[in-house]
Protein backbone atom coordinates (compact mmCIF):
# COMPACT_ATOMS: atom_id res chain seq x y z
CA UNK A 1 0.00 0.00 0.00
CA UNK A 2 1.36 3.63 -0.78
CA UNK A 3 0.85 6.72 1.82
CA UNK A 4 1.96 7.56 5.80
CA UNK A 5 3.12 5.11 7.27
CA UNK A 6 1.53 2.03 5.86
CA UNK A 7 -0.36 2.19 2.89
CA UNK A 8 -2.78 5.13 1.41
CA UNK A 9 -3.75 7.01 4.08
CA UNK A 10 -3.48 4.50 6.66
CA UNK A 11 -1.38 6.03 9.66
CA UNK A 12 -2.52 9.46 10.67
CA UNK A 13 -3.41 9.84 14.42
CA UNK A 14 -1.99 7.80 17.02
CA UNK A 15 -3.37 6.97 20.33
CA UNK A 16 -0.82 5.04 22.77
CA UNK A 17 -2.15 2.97 25.89
CA UNK A 18 -0.75 0.42 27.96
CA UNK A 19 -2.44 -2.44 30.06
CA UNK A 20 -0.57 -3.27 33.38
CA UNK A 21 -0.46 -6.98 34.11
CA UNK A 22 -0.83 -7.26 38.22
CA UNK A 23 2.49 -8.46 40.21
CA UNK A 24 0.03 -11.18 41.81
CA UNK A 25 -0.82 -12.55 37.93
CA UNK A 26 2.36 -11.98 36.91
CA UNK A 27 4.26 -14.00 39.40
CA UNK A 28 1.52 -16.93 38.96
CA UNK A 29 2.11 -16.72 35.25
CA UNK A 30 6.13 -17.18 35.41
CA UNK A 31 5.38 -19.83 37.71
CA UNK A 32 3.69 -22.29 35.84
CA UNK A 33 5.41 -21.44 33.05
CA UNK A 34 8.77 -22.45 34.65
CA UNK A 35 7.43 -25.51 35.67
CA UNK A 36 6.01 -26.33 32.64
CA UNK A 37 9.41 -25.41 30.79
CA UNK A 38 11.61 -26.79 33.74
CA UNK A 39 15.23 -24.87 33.49
CA UNK A 40 14.69 -23.29 30.18
CA UNK A 41 14.38 -19.50 30.56
CA UNK A 42 11.30 -17.80 29.36
CA UNK A 43 10.30 -15.57 26.80
CA UNK A 44 11.65 -11.70 27.60
CA UNK A 45 8.38 -11.06 27.33
CA UNK A 46 6.68 -12.48 30.44
CA UNK A 47 5.92 -9.70 33.05
CA UNK A 48 6.01 -6.82 30.25
CA UNK A 49 3.15 -5.05 30.12
CA UNK A 50 1.81 -4.34 26.56
CA UNK A 51 1.75 -1.42 24.77
CA UNK A 52 -0.54 -0.12 21.89
CA UNK A 53 0.20 2.38 19.68
CA UNK A 54 -3.71 3.30 18.05
CA UNK A 55 -3.43 4.45 14.22
CA UNK A 56 -6.37 6.60 13.12
CA UNK A 57 -7.30 7.64 9.69
CA UNK A 58 -6.59 10.13 6.88
CA UNK A 59 -5.52 14.05 8.69
CA UNK A 60 -7.77 15.33 5.56
CA UNK A 61 -10.91 14.34 7.61
CA UNK A 62 -9.87 15.73 11.22
CA UNK A 63 -12.98 16.20 12.01
CA UNK A 64 -14.14 12.89 11.57
CA UNK A 65 -11.21 11.31 13.59
CA UNK A 66 -12.11 13.65 16.23
CA UNK A 67 -15.71 12.31 16.26
CA UNK A 68 -14.53 8.50 16.37
CA UNK A 69 -11.81 8.86 19.09
CA UNK A 70 -14.29 10.60 21.00
CA UNK A 71 -16.27 7.53 20.70
CA UNK A 72 -14.11 5.17 21.79
CA UNK A 73 -12.21 7.50 24.18
CA UNK A 74 -14.33 5.75 27.25
CA UNK A 75 -13.50 2.15 26.43
CA UNK A 76 -10.16 3.32 25.58
CA UNK A 77 -9.83 4.79 29.19
CA UNK A 78 -10.80 1.99 30.38
CA UNK A 79 -8.06 0.18 28.74
CA UNK A 80 -5.28 2.37 30.23
CA UNK A 81 -5.60 5.55 27.93
CA UNK A 82 -2.34 6.88 28.49
CA UNK A 83 -1.17 9.46 25.38
CA UNK A 84 -2.22 10.30 21.98
CA UNK A 85 -0.30 11.77 18.27
CA UNK A 86 -2.93 13.75 17.30
CA UNK A 87 -0.89 16.21 14.35
CA UNK A 88 0.70 15.36 11.24
CA UNK A 89 3.55 17.62 9.90
CA UNK A 90 4.39 17.10 6.39
CA UNK A 91 7.89 19.21 3.96
CA UNK A 92 6.28 21.41 2.15
CA UNK A 93 7.76 20.25 -1.65
CA UNK A 94 8.79 23.54 -3.19
CA UNK A 95 9.22 25.66 0.11
CA UNK A 96 10.80 22.49 2.40
CA UNK A 97 9.17 24.01 5.35
CA UNK A 98 7.52 21.55 7.41
CA UNK A 99 3.47 22.63 7.47
CA UNK A 100 0.80 21.15 10.32
CA UNK A 101 -1.52 19.02 7.75
CA UNK A 102 -3.98 18.17 11.01
CA UNK A 103 -4.20 18.33 14.56
CA UNK A 104 -7.32 16.90 16.12
CA UNK A 105 -9.04 18.20 19.43
CA UNK A 106 -7.85 15.60 22.57
CA UNK A 107 -7.91 16.47 26.25
CA UNK A 108 -4.81 18.63 27.70
CA UNK A 109 -4.53 15.92 30.29
CA UNK A 110 -3.04 13.73 27.90
CA UNK A 111 0.00 13.32 26.44
CA UNK A 112 1.04 14.22 22.61
CA UNK A 113 3.03 13.03 20.03
CA UNK A 114 3.56 14.33 16.80
CA UNK A 115 4.68 12.56 13.03
CA UNK A 116 6.70 14.42 10.76
CA UNK A 117 7.03 12.84 6.90
CA UNK A 118 7.34 13.31 3.67
CA UNK A 119 4.08 12.42 2.07
CA UNK A 120 2.11 14.92 0.92
CA UNK A 121 -0.98 14.23 -2.08
CA UNK A 122 -1.03 10.68 -2.91
CA UNK A 123 3.05 9.47 -2.45
CA UNK A 124 6.07 9.74 -0.50
CA UNK A 125 8.72 12.45 -1.97
CA UNK A 126 12.11 10.89 -1.40
CA UNK A 127 12.92 14.35 -3.79
CA UNK A 128 12.18 16.44 -1.05
CA UNK A 129 14.58 14.88 1.28
CA UNK A 130 17.40 14.91 -0.75
CA UNK A 131 16.85 17.83 -1.79
CA UNK A 132 17.06 19.55 1.94
CA UNK A 133 20.28 17.13 2.55
CA UNK A 134 21.88 18.68 0.01
CA UNK A 135 22.27 22.21 2.52
CA UNK A 136 23.14 22.01 6.27
CA UNK A 137 21.83 25.49 7.08
CA UNK A 138 18.05 24.05 5.35
CA UNK A 139 18.15 20.45 7.46
CA UNK A 140 19.54 22.83 10.48
CA UNK A 141 16.26 25.33 10.09
CA UNK A 142 13.70 22.55 9.28
CA UNK A 143 15.12 20.72 12.37
CA UNK A 144 14.17 23.82 14.53
CA UNK A 145 10.98 24.71 12.67
CA UNK A 146 9.75 21.15 13.62
CA UNK A 147 10.52 21.73 17.34
CA UNK A 148 8.84 24.77 17.11
CA UNK A 149 5.70 23.30 15.89
CA UNK A 150 6.24 20.38 18.55
CA UNK A 151 6.30 23.01 21.16
CA UNK A 152 3.25 24.63 19.66
CA UNK A 153 1.09 21.64 20.22
CA UNK A 154 2.52 20.74 23.00
CA UNK A 155 3.62 17.21 21.65
CA UNK A 156 6.81 15.77 23.33
CA UNK A 157 7.41 13.15 21.23
CA UNK A 158 7.62 12.49 17.41
CA UNK A 159 7.40 9.71 14.66
CA UNK A 160 9.50 10.08 11.74
CA UNK A 161 7.79 8.54 8.19
CA UNK A 162 10.58 8.76 5.30
CA UNK A 163 9.57 5.82 3.16
CA UNK A 164 10.28 4.77 -0.07
CA UNK A 165 13.65 5.65 -0.60
CA UNK A 166 16.61 3.05 -1.62
CA UNK A 167 19.53 1.83 -0.44
CA UNK A 168 21.85 4.30 -1.95
CA UNK A 169 19.52 7.29 -0.12
CA UNK A 170 20.65 5.73 3.22
CA UNK A 171 23.36 8.11 4.16
CA UNK A 172 21.06 10.71 3.64
CA UNK A 173 18.28 9.40 5.90
CA UNK A 174 20.51 9.10 8.55
CA UNK A 175 21.96 12.29 8.43
CA UNK A 176 18.31 13.91 8.05
CA UNK A 177 16.64 11.82 10.44
CA UNK A 178 19.16 12.56 13.14
CA UNK A 179 19.21 15.87 12.67
CA UNK A 180 15.53 16.43 13.15
CA UNK A 181 15.49 14.20 16.33
CA UNK A 182 18.31 15.67 17.62
CA UNK A 183 16.11 19.28 17.35
CA UNK A 184 13.32 17.56 18.71
CA UNK A 185 14.95 16.20 21.77
CA UNK A 186 17.10 19.14 22.37
CA UNK A 187 13.66 21.19 22.96
CA UNK A 188 12.20 18.72 24.87
CA UNK A 189 10.73 16.00 22.70
CA UNK A 190 11.40 12.69 25.02
CA UNK A 191 10.32 10.07 22.23
CA UNK A 192 11.47 9.57 18.88
CA UNK A 193 10.70 6.56 16.54
CA UNK A 194 10.59 5.45 13.09
CA UNK A 195 8.14 4.39 10.80
CA UNK A 196 9.94 1.53 8.36
CA UNK A 197 8.93 -1.26 5.94
CA UNK A 198 9.43 -4.45 6.75
CA UNK A 199 10.72 -6.16 4.29
CA UNK A 200 13.30 -3.40 2.96
CA UNK A 201 16.20 -3.84 5.32
CA UNK A 202 19.00 -2.71 2.81
CA UNK A 203 17.16 1.03 2.11
CA UNK A 204 16.22 0.92 5.93
CA UNK A 205 18.41 -1.61 8.40
CA UNK A 206 16.97 -1.50 12.01
CA UNK A 207 20.44 -1.71 13.26
CA UNK A 208 21.74 1.34 12.12
CA UNK A 209 18.23 3.28 12.32
CA UNK A 210 17.90 2.29 15.77
CA UNK A 211 21.02 4.34 16.69
CA UNK A 212 18.96 7.42 15.23
CA UNK A 213 15.52 6.78 17.10
CA UNK A 214 14.48 5.00 20.21
CA UNK A 215 11.91 2.92 18.42
CA UNK A 216 11.43 1.39 14.87
CA UNK A 217 7.23 1.03 14.35
CA UNK A 218 7.39 -1.74 11.43
CA UNK A 219 4.84 -2.01 9.24
CA UNK A 220 4.58 -5.15 8.69
CA UNK A 221 1.48 -5.34 6.04
CA UNK A 222 0.19 -5.23 3.86
CA UNK A 223 0.18 -8.83 2.27
CA UNK A 224 -2.24 -8.44 -0.50
CA UNK A 225 -3.23 -4.55 -2.16
CA UNK A 226 -3.49 -3.11 -4.86
CA UNK A 227 -1.57 -4.70 -7.57
CA UNK A 228 -1.71 -8.18 -6.15
CA UNK A 229 -4.49 -10.39 -6.31
CA UNK A 230 -7.31 -10.02 -3.44
CA UNK A 231 -5.66 -12.45 -0.16
CA UNK A 232 -5.11 -11.68 3.37
CA UNK A 233 -4.35 -8.45 4.69
CA UNK A 234 -1.55 -10.19 7.07
CA UNK A 235 -1.29 -13.71 7.86
CA UNK A 236 0.28 -14.96 10.78
CA UNK A 237 3.07 -16.68 8.74
CA UNK A 238 3.63 -13.39 6.75
CA UNK A 239 3.56 -11.41 10.07
CA UNK A 240 6.00 -14.04 11.69
CA UNK A 241 8.51 -13.65 8.99
CA UNK A 242 8.67 -9.89 8.90
CA UNK A 243 8.67 -9.44 12.98
CA UNK A 244 10.98 -11.85 13.35
CA UNK A 245 13.45 -10.53 10.77
CA UNK A 246 13.32 -7.16 12.21
CA UNK A 247 13.45 -8.20 15.83
CA UNK A 248 16.68 -9.88 14.96
CA UNK A 249 18.05 -7.08 13.61
CA UNK A 250 17.58 -4.37 15.93
CA UNK A 251 16.33 -6.42 19.25
CA UNK A 252 12.96 -7.09 20.83
CA UNK A 253 12.78 -3.94 22.76
CA UNK A 254 13.27 -1.66 19.91
CA UNK A 255 10.73 -2.51 18.07
CA UNK A 256 6.89 -1.73 17.76
CA UNK A 257 5.14 -3.85 15.28
CA UNK A 258 2.47 -2.65 12.87
CA UNK A 259 -0.92 -4.31 12.73
CA UNK A 260 -3.67 -3.14 10.45
CA UNK A 261 -7.41 -3.07 12.08
CA UNK A 262 -9.53 -2.49 9.30
CA UNK A 263 -9.58 -4.54 5.39
CA UNK A 264 -9.33 -3.90 1.36
CA UNK A 265 -11.66 -4.01 -0.73
CA UNK A 266 -11.29 -4.98 -4.54
CA UNK A 267 -14.23 -3.86 -6.60
CA UNK A 268 -13.80 -5.05 -10.76
CA UNK A 269 -15.39 -1.72 -11.73
CA UNK A 270 -14.10 1.23 -8.77
CA UNK A 271 -10.89 -0.76 -7.89
CA UNK A 272 -8.75 -1.45 -4.56
CA UNK A 273 -9.78 0.85 -1.16
CA UNK A 274 -9.63 0.33 2.58
CA UNK A 275 -12.89 -1.22 3.63
CA UNK A 276 -13.97 -0.73 7.34
CA UNK A 277 -14.97 -3.72 9.65
CA UNK A 278 -18.79 -2.32 9.78
CA UNK A 279 -19.07 -1.93 6.16
CA UNK A 280 -17.82 -4.93 4.69
CA UNK A 281 -20.19 -6.68 6.66
CA UNK A 282 -22.88 -4.65 5.08
CA UNK A 283 -21.69 -5.21 1.98
CA UNK A 284 -21.92 -8.70 2.30
CA UNK A 285 -25.16 -8.33 3.57
CA UNK A 286 -26.64 -6.47 0.67
CA UNK A 287 -25.15 -8.70 -1.55
CA UNK A 288 -26.68 -11.84 0.48
CA UNK A 289 -23.28 -13.43 0.59
CA UNK A 290 -21.73 -15.24 3.34
CA UNK A 291 -18.91 -13.66 5.82
CA UNK A 292 -16.23 -16.29 6.51
CA UNK A 293 -12.77 -16.74 8.06
CA UNK A 294 -10.43 -18.01 6.26
CA UNK A 295 -8.88 -21.03 7.94
CA UNK A 296 -5.55 -20.34 6.63
CA UNK A 297 -5.07 -16.48 7.43
CA UNK A 298 -6.98 -16.03 10.12
CA UNK A 299 -9.08 -13.22 8.14
CA UNK A 300 -12.28 -12.34 7.70
CA UNK A 301 -13.47 -13.07 3.67
CA UNK A 302 -16.37 -12.37 1.57
CA UNK A 303 -16.90 -11.97 -2.63
CA UNK A 304 -19.75 -11.13 -4.81
CA UNK A 305 -19.56 -12.71 -7.97
CA UNK A 306 -22.72 -10.75 -8.47
CA UNK A 307 -21.46 -7.70 -7.81
CA UNK A 308 -17.65 -7.48 -8.79
CA UNK A 309 -15.83 -7.63 -5.53
CA UNK A 310 -13.92 -9.09 -2.93
CA UNK A 311 -12.82 -8.10 0.59
CA UNK A 312 -10.39 -9.46 3.42
CA UNK A 313 -10.99 -7.51 6.95
CA UNK A 314 -8.63 -7.96 10.05
CA UNK A 315 -11.36 -8.12 13.19
CA UNK A 316 -10.07 -8.32 17.11
CA UNK A 317 -9.70 -12.06 17.06
CA UNK A 318 -6.61 -12.21 14.49
CA UNK A 319 -5.48 -8.99 15.98
CA UNK A 320 -5.56 -10.44 19.32
CA UNK A 321 -3.54 -13.58 18.10
CA UNK A 322 -0.77 -11.48 16.17
CA UNK A 323 -0.11 -9.62 19.88
CA UNK A 324 0.07 -13.18 21.49
CA UNK A 325 2.44 -14.38 18.49
CA UNK A 326 4.44 -11.34 18.57
CA UNK A 327 4.92 -11.77 22.69
CA UNK A 328 6.32 -15.06 22.02
CA UNK A 329 9.61 -13.98 20.54
CA UNK A 330 9.54 -11.01 23.15
CA UNK A 331 7.51 -8.13 21.23
CA UNK A 332 5.63 -5.69 23.37
CA UNK A 333 4.94 -2.89 21.67
CA UNK A 334 1.98 -2.46 18.74
CA UNK A 335 0.60 -0.02 16.61
CA UNK A 336 -2.95 -1.04 15.27
CA UNK A 337 -3.02 1.15 12.09
CA UNK A 338 -6.74 2.43 10.76
CA UNK A 339 -8.58 2.07 13.71
CA UNK A 340 -11.64 4.39 12.32
CA UNK A 341 -12.51 1.19 10.48
CA UNK A 342 -11.76 -1.68 13.48
CA UNK A 343 -13.94 -3.98 14.62
CA UNK A 344 -16.29 -2.41 17.43
CA UNK A 345 -15.49 -4.84 20.34
CA UNK A 346 -11.49 -4.38 19.50
CA UNK A 347 -11.19 -2.14 22.46
CA UNK A 348 -12.96 -4.41 24.78
CA UNK A 349 -11.27 -7.78 23.48
CA UNK A 350 -7.85 -6.24 24.59
CA UNK A 351 -8.67 -5.22 28.34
Amino acid sequence: MSGPGSSANFPRVITIFSRRLSAVATIIGATVLAGISGCLPLPAAVGTPTEIWAVWGSPADTVAITRAIAASQPVMAAAGLSSAVDTWIAFDTTSFRPTILSSAAYSPMQRRLAVVTSFQGTRYHADVIRGMAESKDVVAAAGGSVASLLSSVGANGLLLDFQEMTSEDLPTLVDFSRAIADSARAHSSNQVGMIVPAADTAGYPGRILARVADALVVRVFPEHWAGTPPGPIVSPQWFARGLGLRAGEAGVNRIVAGIPADGVLWDRRRGTRRVSYVEALRLAQEAGTVVVRDPASGNIHAASARDGWELWVVDHELIKRLIADARRIGVTRFALFGLEGADPVLWQSLQ
